[in-house]
């Protein structure tokens, strides 16, 4: 895969966890500065579980695996996508 600056390819990642768990997985997040960048999906008041949306170059995929595997070990973690986009600035 090539890196972020030739391919201006990222690789997008759309999780279910339960609501109770997605500040945990912020918290681990923002610990590991600048591996991602996410965003929750709009969701209704009262759901049980979130939608998280995460991006990261190809250079950080291996790293960002390796922290959402270890999270998969404490919650149930549901992964609804993966693909590479298109960063479009």
């Amino acid at each position: 895969m090539q890196p972020y600056h030739q391919s201006k390819q990222l690789s997008k990642s759309t999780f279910r966890m339960s609501k109770d768990f997605t500040s945990f997985l912020y918290f681990t997040l923002e610990a590991n500065e600048n591996l991602c960048f996410y965003s929750t999906l709009p969701f209704e008041k009262a759901q049980a579980h979130r939608d998280i949306v995460v991006y990261c170059t190809p250079e950080l995929k291996d790293p960002f695996d390796k922290v959402i595997k270890h999270l998969m070990k404490r919650a149930k973690i549901t992964v609804l996508s993966e693909q590479l986009v298109l960063d479009e600035d």
